[in-house]
């Protein structure tokens, strides 16, 4: 938990040729993975789009490129990945009724997913 994966999304940059950059998202699953074998892991991923006032529409040209293409990956699809990377959160489990407050905004929560996850 707390830890995060980097994504590569196919393709070049428009502007140069060069593959595109590594993306970060944080892990959303517990250590043990989503079906508890940790062979599985997920991400909290925000479809980025840019509306253009003056388009009156969404601008194709200002898409998020990997967010984009999670988004629309299929079961089978195949994603490149790095990581994980990050240090691992350590949740104390001394005293099983400590009281947790946890704050995020937007795709921010994702590791909270795993910690409340991890903890029932």
């Amino acid at each position: 938990e707390g830890q995060s994966m980097g994504v590569i999304p196919p393709g070049t940059r428009e502007k140069d040729g060069k593959p595109h950059a590594v993306r970060l998202y944080s892990i959303a699953s517990t250590r043990y993975g989503d079906d508890m074998t940790g062979k599985t892991s997920s991400l909290c991923v925000r479809r980025a789009t840019y509306w253009c006032p003056n388009l009156k529409a969404e601008d194709p040209a200002k898409k998020g490129i990997c967010s984009n293409f999670l988004c629309d990956t299929k079961p089978g699809d195949e994603v490149v990945m790095t990581g994980p990377a990050g240090k691992v959160m350590l949740m104390p489990e001394e005293d099983p009724k400590t009281d947790y407050i946890m704050v995020a905004t937007g795709t921010g929560i994702a590791p909270y997913r795993g910690f409340v996850r991890r903890l029932f």
